[in-house]
């Protein structure tokens, strides 16, 4: 039996599970305490049962804290004995109800009444691990942090608001002549208001009680504050939402600019926009030729071969070679994009680089005449290379393509060190001049 992965999918869900949980038990057990109903419901006995089932999780899952796993099961229950199993064991215990069923009821204003509710307090305990879950699922699931911070912001204010509620109707602000669910109902209209600082005034503090005012003021102040970092927030969100198009749109602006500084042709500047849209297409603006720089070299070329898998399964030289000279090849290559129209190789130039096709298709003319096409998985360039001579034949892009241009000097480097690879460059050749 293996431990359970911290960003398991299960796991992503389960504790998503553990916040609904942990706000439902809020709400339910602060309304009970202050409408004085004990009994025993669902709502109580599922949100403990989530924590239970949670505590029993808690020693089977790794852990990750920054650059840190906890991956063994001797690890995983060292530190959760340490950390948060109190937590979990106070919050998911029914103390409370052991008390409720040793006794003949809950009376009110009596010491059992006063332990019911310290009971019901030390098991909001649970509380103290609501940020840490963010944190967890912020690591696990694809968000932007800002919008991640506005969701944990949001979650708070929905616990705030309830209390602030639940303390409007202990100061005795609340209408005692209607039913509990319509106090309550008309508290959160009034915390939502004056939270939100709408405050319409058709529901307020009695004016001749000085508790009520000061309890205004200090939610009026809070509303105030959360106002402000709401608004900062939300701005900041919205600037950051898509930084790489905003990037991405600032650089084609400087391109423009240039191009219509420099009296550069029409179709030129069109086919400029063309190969900068199709580049945002495939790749939302990131660079791969400098994403990678600053990242080890080992974890660099496993990110590398992740995403060159699938020129590398089309391509024939790449099919049957050693892990060795497909690190090293994925390295040395460079990606490149081809637009329609596109001579990537002339005729008569000087050979300095190969080319690998990853995607599109590519015409081959000799003297102006197509001699073939060629499609994805293929390879052209390198015979020019090999003979060490000039280009006999031009290479045009028939479409939009993708493929990674091969270095004179790297081309050289791979044949000297891999047999194979030198082998099959010179089968192609021969192939080609037959």
């Amino acid at each position: 039996m293996k431990p359970i992965p911290y960003n398991h999918p299960f796991r992503v869900i389960w504790n998503l599970s553990v916040l609904t949980a942990i706000l439902v038990f809020f709400i339910n057990t602060f309304y009970r305490i202050v409408f004085d109903s004990f009994s025993v419901d669902a709502i109580y006995v599922g949100a403990v049962c989530v924590f239970i089932v949670d505590a029993a999780l808690n020693f089977f899952t790794t852990v990750k804290i920054g650059h840190i796993k906890y991956e063994s099961f001797a690890e995983i229950r060292g530190r959760y004995l340490k950390k948060d199993f109190y937590i979990d064991l106070f919050s998911a215990a029914p103390i409370e109800y052991v008390l409720l069923a040793a006794g003949a009821g809950i009376q009110p204003d009596s010491p059992a009444q006063t332990a019911m509710l310290a009971l019901h307090a030390l098991s909001l305990v649970k509380l103290c691990k609501v940020s840490r879950i963010f944190r967890e699922l912020g690591e696990t699931i694809p968000i932007l942090p800002s919008v991640w911070r506005l969701i944990h912001f949001a979650y708070w204010l929905a616990l705030t608001v309830h209390g602030i509620v639940i303390g409007w109707l202990l100061i005795g602000a609340g209408e005692a002549h209607r039913s509990a669910g319509d106090q309550y109902l008309r508290g959160l209209y009034w915390a939502i208001t004056t939270v939100s600082t709408i405050g319409y005034g058709d529901y307020g503090p009695d004016h001749d009680s000085n508790i009520q005012v000061f309890y205004t003021l200090l939610v009026e102040l809070f509303g105030v504050g959360m106002f402000s970092y709401v608004v900062a927030n939300v701005s900041s969100l919205i600037s950051n939402l898509d930084i790489s198009r905003s990037s991405w749109q600032r650089r084609l602006e400087e391109i423009n600019a240039y191009m219509i500084s420099q009296n550069i042709p029409k179709d030129l500047q069109e086919r400029v926009k063309d190969y900068y849209s199709y580049l945002w297409t495939k790749q939302k603006g990131v660079d791969m030729t400098t994403a990678l720089d600053g990242i080890p070299g080992g974890l660099s070329q496993e990110i590398r071969l992740f995403l060159n898998k699938d020129m590398l399964s089309k391509v024939h030289i790449f099919k049957s070679a050693e892990e060795l000279f497909l690190r090293e090849a994925v390295r040395l290559m460079k990606p490149q994009v081809f637009l329609p129209g596109e001579f990537i190789i002339r005729q008569g130039e000087f050979a300095d680089c190969m080319y690998f096709l990853a995607a599109g298709e590519v015409l081959v003319q000799i003297n102006g005449t197509e001699v073939a096409r060629l499609g994805a998985g293929s390879t052209f360039g390198e015979m020019a290379l090999v003979t060490n001579q000039y280009r006999n034949a031009s290479v045009i892009a028939l479409n939009y393509g993708t493929g990674y241009r091969l270095e004179k000097d790297d081309f050289y480097v791979l044949r000297t060190r891999y047999p194979e690879f030198d082998r099959q460059v010179e089968e192609i050749t021969k192939e080609r001049t037959t």
